[in-house]
């Protein structure tokens, strides 16, 4: 099995996956693609990972791409902390052009995940620039919040750990909750709101929505290296889940877009099992989210972000 990853991305953030990686001993050679002066910053790393039987880790300025199943880009600029999303993808869009363009010119063919903001947008472009088939494209889209969502409910009505299956759909940006297709046990979410029996009411409803919106899931670091590390323990550790991963689907209009639905991760990369069935409301909001990022796609069409550059 090859279980090489490459990883191009800003310090903090690898080196979260880094300590997590090694403390997990998670069974993969990992290859942080890294400039030449930044290098040295991995030696205290390197060395630690040498304690691992299972993982392994190098920092090279020229990785075999050729030889990497996965490919993991997170940001690759410091986000912009006055401004927005929009900023963001412009000051990150030239960068991952390169950076894909790079890979791919240098043979890789493998899985590609996008572990930063802006992921449902860069998810299809990266489909488009790569050519790679889209069951092996995926960004972290609202996993981290469907992760948390299902602890919140866990805590609130105190079950088990496989007990609660919760979704949040959509973007990082602008999340969804669908409560229509959340059960606890073998009863839809709502059921447990008509029940006196159970501490569940609408306004535990309410404080879940408040927490899942919170714009400070999107740039929690830790928070997204967690969920990244689900999708390579499905991928190289024989831990295939259901999640809410950014995937690139067609719309009623046959435009690609990127949208965290509920799809299988497993070793082929992702695999939707059935189509996302959601209330007449989730779904209105469903259709504007996905419409917000057809707009954004559009706009990178038209060269909005490079005339607005500089």
């Amino acid at each position: 099995m090859n279980n090489s990853v490459i990883i191009r991305g800003l310090f903090e953030f690898v080196q979260q996956l880094i300590l997590i990686a090694i403390a997990k001993d998670l069974p993969v050679n990992l290859i942080v693609a890294t400039d030449v002066d930044d290098a040295p910053r991995y030696q205290a790393l390197i060395m630690a990972s040498l304690a691992c039987r299972k993982f392994s880790l190098l920092a090279q300025a020229k990785p075999d791409y050729s030889q990497a199943d996965s490919l993991i880009i997170g940001n690759l600029a410091p986000l912009a902390t006055d401004s927005g999303p929009e900023a963001d993808l412009q000051q990150t869009l030239p960068l991952f052009r390169t950076f894909v363009n790079l890979a791919m010119a240098n043979g890789f063919n493998g899985k590609l995940v996008l572990a930063g903001s802006n992921d449902a947008v860069l998810s299809v472009l990266a489909a488009r620039f790569s050519g790679v088939d889209h069951q092996r494209v995926l960004g972290l889209g609202t996993l981290s919040q469907s992760r948390l969502l299902e602890q919140l409910l866990r805590d609130q009505l105190n079950v088990g750990q496989h007990d609660v299956h919760a979704f949040v759909v959509g973007t990082a940006q602008a999340p969804l909750i669908a409560w229509s297709r959340s059960y606890i046990g073998a009863a839809p979410v709502l059921t447990y709101v008509a029940n006196q029996d159970t501490n569940f009411s609408a306004e535990v409803m309410g404080t879940a929505l408040d927490q899942i919106d919170n714009p400070a899931i999107v740039t929690n670091q830790t928070l997204n290296v967690l969920a990244l590390m689900q999708v390579l323990r499905a991928f190289y550790d024989q831990a295939p889940f259901i999640g809410t991963v950014t995937n690139v689907q067609s719309g009623s209009d046959e435009q690609l877009v990127g949208l965290a639905s509920p799809v299988l991760v497993s070793a082929n990369g992702i695999k939707r099992l059935a189509d996302m069935v959601l209330s007449d409301e989730e779904q209105k909001e469903y259709a504007e989210i996905a419409s917000q990022i057809r707009g954004d796609l559009d706009r990178v069409e038209a060269g909005e972000f490079e005339q607005n550059d500089g």
